[in-house]
């Protein structure tokens, strides 16, 4: 009786242990914007960028009963990325925050934020650069691939996009890259100087999918086998471009969108033939009769700026790069 109790103990102990050893993405569903949650293995928490508004972050939050994060990250200084930042430091503690240098001198919004940081009580501001290991979890890499360490102001939309922060995580032998809103000049650079450290299960799709990101050459040296867009339905830029869509499609990534719902991606600890999981809404299918969700956002707008290959974030992630 006793050895069947203290198998079963153990036995209890060895799941309570594995599935504290899973690392978990939740791609949220914030309408026109970016944010991603992160569970790492060793019980911390990330949270990367969040989203346009307040009102999704605070209910995922409080769903998950959240008090505290221990890092979060904004990739750049864009409203959808950092609005719902804001509430996010009203309403939990925040332990680390990592920034760009990156100054968007069309908004303040920005500064309203930074100045939340700094005013959380034992808070404390990072500015990673090219290169950098994050020391978050023992067994999770987390590597910074680009980001502007160095102070610059900026004014055009390509430039600010292009000093987002870059992360890839690794963990049992899975890559998670999340792009911010980087576009082809950065990906053209970054597979320079990182080659095959690019490579990655889950591709956090640059720039919610427009045109001026995710090239045939980035996507054939990341290789993702999954494809995530975060979306807002009949936004404003047309966001995802057909273009950026049919190069994912063809790299052969399946391709899921949070218009539907927050995508959720379990990397399970490490345990030989236990694959990742993708939870969520069903995968894009172009051939579907109906794509209510997703045929609406596919569109080309009458304008959009052209890109700027020779900005300032190009320029240091060339001198940062190890």
């Amino acid at each position: 009786m006793m050895r069947k109790l203290a198998a079963f103990v153990s036995l209890l102990l060895l799941s309570s242990s594995s599935l504290r050893a899973q690392l978990n993405v939740y791609y949220l569903n914030v309408g026109q914007g970016d944010a991603t949650y992160i569970e790492l293995p060793n019980g911390h928490n990330v949270l990367i960028d969040g989203g346009p508004s307040a009102a999704p972050m605070e209910k995922f939050l409080k769903d998950k009963n959240v008090t505290t994060i221990d890092h979060v990250v904004l990739t750049h200084p864009h409203s959808d990325h950092y609005r719902g930042l804001k509430k996010v430091f009203a309403m939990v503690d925040v332990k680390n925050f990592y920034d760009s240098r990156a100054e968007n001198v069309e908004a303040i919004g920005d500064n309203n934020l930074r100045e939340l940081a700094d005013a959380e009580p034992s808070c404390k501001t990072h500015y990673p650069e090219a290169g950098n290991n994050l020391n978050w979890d023992s067994r999770v890499t987390v590597k910074v691939l680009n980001t502007c360490s160095e102070p610059v102001q900026l004014k055009y939309n390509d430039d600010v996009n292009n000093c987002s922060i870059v992360l890839r995580f690794f963990y049992n032998g899975t890559g998670l890259l999340f792009t911010g809103d980087a576009e082809a000049s950065i990906e053209n650079a970054m597979m320079r100087i990182f080659k095959s450290g690019l490579q990655s299960y889950a591709l956090k799709v640059g720039h919610h999918g427009s045109r001026y990101s995710s090239t045939d050459k980035f996507l054939e040296r990341v290789a993702p086998k999954v494809a995530i867009m975060s979306v807002g339905v009949n936004n404003v830029y047309g966001h995802p471009h057909k273009e950026a869509l049919d190069r994912v499609r063809a790299a052969g990534a399946r391709i899921f969108f949070t218009t539907g719902g927050t995508q959720t991606l379990t990397i399970p600890a490490p345990r030989k033939g236990v694959e990742p999981v993708l939870a969520g809404p069903v995968p894009y299918d172009p051939s579907a009769p109906v794509l209510p969700a997703v045929q609406a956002v596919i569109y080309i707008p009458e304008v959009e700026a052209p890109m700027n290959v020779n900005g300032e974030a190009l320029k240091q992630l060339v001198e940062q790069a190890p």
